[in-house]
């Protein structure tokens, strides 16, 4: 995995850590490193190494990455929210739900 992927990853990781005790200061700050990182991602034209992390053992880190690959792999992201979304009692399901929610809506705002 190369070092901007590793950075997502943790970052994705740790915002999942904030949500599960509620700690959305801390959140917030890994959200800018998540979405920064999906930025840098997307003006490089370098989208698709998201889709590595669909399969990551991390919920967190799979449910962002799909959020992002929404618009380049719309099927297997969807079926990764949708399995995430069955998870229950945690964070994680229920920002997978509304992400394939605003989707399907098409809200979703990729910038």
């Amino acid at each position: 995995m190369n070092n901007d992927l590793q950075k997502f990853a943790e970052a994705c990781i740790a915002k999942g850590e904030c949500e599960e005790i509620g700690d959305s200061k801390k959140g917030n700050k890994q959200y800018k490193t998540i979405h920064t990182i999906y930025l840098l991602l997307k003006e490089e034209g370098r989208l698709d190494e998201l889709l590595e992390l669909l399969d990551h053992d991390n919920p967190y880190v799979r449910s962002w990455a799909a959020g992002y690959t929404l618009q380049i792999s719309p099927k297997k992201a969807k079926e990764v929210l949708i399995e995430l979304s069955k998870i229950k009692g945690r964070p994680v399901a229920f920002n997978s739900e509304m992400t394939l929610r605003e989707w399907r809506k098409g809200n979703l705002n990729f910038d």
